[in-house]
């Protein structure tokens, strides 16, 4: 028996949420339990009939920036319940794109939340014959709903604002969700005058991302978050998650790991623009000296040059010597296997910007690595249960207090 019980539900209701709609009159949607709706939830569970899931929530290296999250299920369908032109299916007229899809893991009683997606594609393969159809979903996660919401001017979007609090009228100019949020309160970056031009409401909350050094992403509850830089020092900077490739050392063992020797991530020169501003640039001459020059340019609506040097430092800061240490990829771990609790916990349990610490064990002795998690994949089978997480160093660097990670004397630097 699998260590970690795998389950995927799909909601025919319509709506964002997953959860039951609060839907008048209906005893089954009560008040402070459901969350405001057209229609009360319509669940199929589909877990006893899937053969693979694929899910990806990603970080871009390139772009510094967060990336829609996207999954891909395949189950079986052997009664034809599930086939779009079955008029006596019970689900006859409820396939149709954007239905909610969510999957979770349960182990040692606690369930664990792995994704909350949007179906974007049916593809049912029927074969001829008595043979069981496949269908196989291709899924997107909130991305996809604030990416095709165009909004213009934004209530309340006045100068002064907060980076938390201009998000928060973002999404409700978007009509998201209240409950399907989480907006970080030490987001205190003042914000520039909403300009009321028409864009994506992806557009204007990732321009608040890049204003606040931030970060924004959809969680695995499908929840959208937006973190401030102090949010990112605080949990990159906590105590980490020990791996090693030595059975019985003490730490949690890892099924394969990967590095590199790159300049994916390096910047020694960087300009931040607000609009309107004349903007403001950072630079370290040694490291154009060893690696040339690296330069990154990005914009915003900070209402002040000094937030922008401010955030042109930190990012010379935290990037200047990427190529000289070996840089963890990323790190793969077997969530199958009953033989290590605290490996499966720590699969199902890890999350973006938590910190881990790999040694790999090599003939001319150890390696150490430490790193931040900024992307979470899962490959599952009825046999096989793997969790990849890719790693990369965040913008926003500080000085933490009693933290081994970004508390080291020297080393580590005071963050604005």
């Amino acid at each position: 028996m699998p260590a970690a019980i795998f389950k995927a539900e799909i909601d025919f209701s319509n709506g964002a949420s997953f959860d039951p709609a609060l839907v008048l009159d209906d005893p089954a949607t009560p008040l402070d339990v459901a969350i405001l709706g057209t229609a009360a939830a319509d669940i199929v569970d589909i877990t006893d009939f899937v053969t693979q899931c694929y899910i990806k929530r990603a970080f871009n290296r390139s772009s510094d920036s967060f990336i829609g999250g996207s999954a891909k299920i395949v189950f079986v369908d052997q009664t034809g319940q599930f086939n779009p032109a079955n008029t006596s299916s019970s689900l006859f007229g409820k396939i149709k794109p954007m239905r909610k899809i969510r999957m979770t893991a349960t182990f040692n009683s606690v369930t664990y939340s792995l994704g909350s997606f949007y179906v974007q594609e049916w593809n049912y393969q029927s074969p001829t014959g008595f043979d069981p159809a496949y269908v196989t979903l291709n899924c997107v996660d909130g991305f996809q709903l604030l990416n095709l919401t165009t909004i213009t001017s934004v209530s309340g979007g006045t100068a002064g604002q907060t980076t938390a609090q201009r998000v928060s009228s973002l999404l409700d100019s978007g009509n998201w969700p209240g409950g399907m949020r989480e907006i970080s309160t030490t987001a205190t970056t003042t914000v520039q005058a909403d300009n009321g031009n028409s864009r994506s409401l992806l557009a204007a909350l990732q321009e608040l991302e890049q204003s606040e050094a931030g970060a924004l992403y959809v969680d695995q509850r499908g929840f959208v978050k937006f973190m401030s830089r102090t949010d990112i020092i605080t949990d990159s900077g906590s105590t980490s998650t020990k791996f090693s490739d030595v059975p019985l050392s003490g730490d949690i063992t890892y099924q394969k790991v990967e590095f590199d020797i790159s300049d994916y991530q390096l910047i020694n020169k960087a300009t931040v623009t607000p609009a309107g501003l004349s903007g403001q640039t950072a630079s370290d001459t040694t490291s154009i000296d060893d690696y040339f020059q690296h330069s990154r340019v990005r914009s915003g609506i900070m209402q002040t040059e000094a937030d922008a040097l401010n955030q042109a430092q930190m990012i010379i800061a935290s990037r200047k010597e990427q190529g000289v240490d070996i840089q963890l990829n990323s790190l793969t771990i077997d969530a199958y296997s009953q033989e290590d609790p605290a490996r499966v916990t720590a699969a199902l349990e890890l999350d973006i910007f938590d910190p881990i610490e790999v040694t790999q064990t090599l003939p001319a002795g150890n390696v150490v690595s430490d790193s931040v998690i900024a992307g979470v994949q899962y490959q599952i089978t009825p046999n096989s249960f793997f969790v990849t997480f890719s790693c990369a160093q965040p913008f926003a660097i500080g000085f933490l207090l009693d933290s081994a990670v970004d508390g080291v004397l020297d080393q580590d630097i005071l963050s604005y």
